[in-house]
């Protein structure tokens, strides 16, 4: 390959992925939080408390998009129940519960501690106006009793245009050990 040629590929490659919006996407990570993720371009990461727990809820960059999609991403670090663990939720995703269906997809690694599931819900709201929503629901192992639980959701009919920042978050989760270098 030549260097012209060469040069060229690689700007065309950097012009692809300037397209595809990866290049700009910021990673997240707070002392206060022992986890890391990618953020997509725009959007903006707030810290709530909710049920008396610290959660991290990431945020799309227009109120229309929030609201038409009615995207919902949350990242929270929870303790597992008395009987629970990674293979006790996958198997209960698996089998359908009230307004959500069973797991379209359910993959457990336990080399890694990492749970993906994909599943669909469905709920009521304003006018008795019933919408399904689908989720992208990771958990995460960060020790013998506690997860990292991110779930991306949105509004069944939306999902397909926004699954790529979706699955950007959820996908890139990882835990940060302490005292490990950042």
């Amino acid at each position: 390959m030549s260097v012209s040629s060469r040069s060229k590929f690689l700007f065309l490659s950097l012009l692809m992925l300037a397209g595809t919006g990866l290049a700009e996407a910021a990673t997240y990570q707070n002392p206060a939080d022992p986890l890391r993720f990618t953020i997509p371009p725009g959007w903006r990461v707030r810290a709530e408390t909710v049920n008396g727990a610290r959660q991290l809820r990431v945020i799309p960059p227009k109120a229309d998009q929030r609201e038409r999609a009615a995207i919902d991403v949350s990242v929270k670090i929870r303790r597992l129940g008395r009987k629970e663990s990674l293979e006790s939720l996958a198997r209960r995703y698996r089998q359908a519960e009230n307004d959500r269906e069973a797991a379209s997809s359910v993959k457990l690694d336990n080399k890694t501690g990492r749970l993906l599931l994909d599943y669909r819900e469905g709920r009521f709201v304003s006018n008795r106006l019933w919408i399904v929503r689908r989720n992208l629901h990771v958990f995460l192992r960060l020790d013998k009793n506690r997860v990292i639980e991110a779930r991306c959701a949105a509004n069944a009919s939306e999902y397909r245009a926004w699954h790529r920042p979706l699955e950007l978050v959820c996908l890139s989760l990882v835990p940060v050990r302490r005292g490990a270098p950042r």
